[in-house]
C-alpha cells in the first residue's frame, strides 16, 4: 500500500463524500502505479477500521447539528442582574437549565468585608500558596505546578500592592488555600443564601482569587457549577455557552486556543461580555466558557459545594481525541 499520509489523505477524502475513482485519480497524479493506488483505496472502503471510522464520523456530525440548532434557535436571553432567588428558584430556572445570571445581594450580607489590606491585617502570618513568575510564561494557567510558592499572605499582599497592574503573580483556585486551617476563619464571614451550599464542604469547594489588577484566566470552562462572588475591585468576564462550535474546535483540556478577542468579534457566537463589579456574584453553570481578567486590585470567592450533586468530570470535550 501506499506511504501512511496518503492512506490518511485516502480516508478524510472518503469521509468528505469523495467517490472512490476520484481518490485512484489523485493517487495516480501523485505518483503511485495504478494498480497500486486502486488496491489501496478499495482496501480501506472494504476495511473494518474504516467503517468503524465512516460511523463514528456520522454521530460526531449529527452532534454537530445538535450544537449548531443550539446556537441558532436556543441562544441565551439577556444576562439577567437581579437579587438572589430562593433554592427552589436557582435550582429550577438556572442550574437546570444552564443558564448564568448576576445575583447582587450576596456578598453584601458578609459579615466582614475584605480587602487585600484588610486580609493581610487579619491573617498576614498565615502561610499561603501562591503562583508567581506568570508573566514569562504563555500558558501559566496550564502550567501553574511550576509557579508555585509557599510565602506568608502578608508577604504575597506587599508583592500585589506593589503592583500598579500585571499578571506575574495570582492566587488561583488550584494553590487551595480556603481548606488551610490558618485561614478557616475567613468562613465565619461568610453569609450565603439558604440551601444553596453544604456548609461542611466549603473550605474544601471552594477557591480564594486575589491578585493586582492585570491578572488574567484565559478562556476555559469548569466541570461543575459555580458561584463567582466579586468582594472586591472589578472583573470583566466573557461568557459564551458550552456548544459553542468555534471554541469547541479549538478546546484543549479545560481551555479553549481561541483568543477572547475573536470571540467577541464574531457576530456567530453568542456572548456576554459584563464587568462584575464589588458586591455581585457570578453564576457560572458548568461547561461554559468564561475568560476573566481583573481591572483593578481584587478579591473573589468562587464556591462550588453546592447541595446538589455538582460533578461532571467527565465533561472534558477537549480532551477528546
Amino acid at each position: 500500500m501506499v506511504a501512511d499520509e496518503w492512506q490518511r489523505w485516502v480516508v478524510e477524502n472518503l469521509l468528505r463524500g469523495v467517490e472512490p475513482h476520484e481518490l485512484v485519480t489523485g493517487l495516480v497524479e501523485g505518483g503511485a502505479p495504478r494498480g497500486l493506488a486502486e488496491r489501496t483505496v478499495f482496501e480501506i472502503v472494504r476495511s473494518p477500521g474504516f467503517v468503524t471510522a465512516r460511523d463514528r464520523d456520522h454521530w460526531a456530525k449529527r452532534l454537530a447539528q445538535v450544537a449548531r440548532l443550539l446556537s441558532t434557535v436556543g441562544k441565551p436571553s439577556p444576562l439577567e442582574r437581579r437579587p438572589a432567588p430562593d433554592a427552589f428558584e436557582l435550582f429550577g430556572r438556572y442550574w437546570a437549565t444552564s443558564t448564568p445570571a448576576v445575583f447582587t445581594d450576596i456578598v453584601s450580607r458578609w459579615r466582614t468585608q475584605w480587602t487585600p489590606q484588610s486580609l493581610r491585617e487579619r491573617f498576614g502570618g498565615a502561610k499561603i500558596e501562591a503562583c508567581v513568575g506568570r508573566e514569562g510564561d504563555p500558558r501559566p494557567d496550564v502550567n501553574w505546578r511550576a509557579h508555585r510558592r509557599q510565602l506568608t499572605l502578608a508577604e504575597y499582599v506587599d508583592r500585589m500592592l506593589a503592583v500598579d497592574q500585571g499578571n506575574d503573580l495570582y492566587l488561583i483556585a488550584n494553590n487551595r488555600n480556603t481548606a488551610r486551617g490558618e485561614l478557616r476563619a475567613l468562613w465565619d464571614d461568610v453569609v450565603l443564601p439558604s440551601g444553596w451550599f453544604d456548609a461542611q464542604r466549603l473550605p474544601h469547594g471552594s477557591a480564594l482569587w486575589l491578585g493586582p489588577a492585570g491578572t488574567v484566566t484565559p478562556l476555559h470552562h469548569d466541570t461543575s457549577n459555580i458561584l463567582f462572588c466579586q468582594v472586591h475591585g472589578r472583573k470583566r468576564v466573557v461568557l459564551a455557552p458550552p456548544w459553542t462550535e468555534a471554541l469547541l474546535r479549538k478546546a484543549e483540556g479545560v481551555y479553549s486556543r481561541m483568543d477572547v478577542q475573536q470571540v467577541l468579534d464574531d457576530d456567530d457566537i453568542v456572548s456576554f461580555d459584563l464587568t462584575l463589579r464589588p458586591g455581585e456574584s457570578l453564576f457560572i453553570p458548568a461547561g461554559w466558557w468564561h475568560d476573566v481578567r481583573a481591572l483593578d486590585a481584587s478579591v473573589s470567592l468562587a464556591i462550588n459545594a453546592f447541595v446538589r450533586p455538582n460533578s461532571f468530570g467527565w465533561y472534558t470535550p477537549g480532551g477528546v481525541r
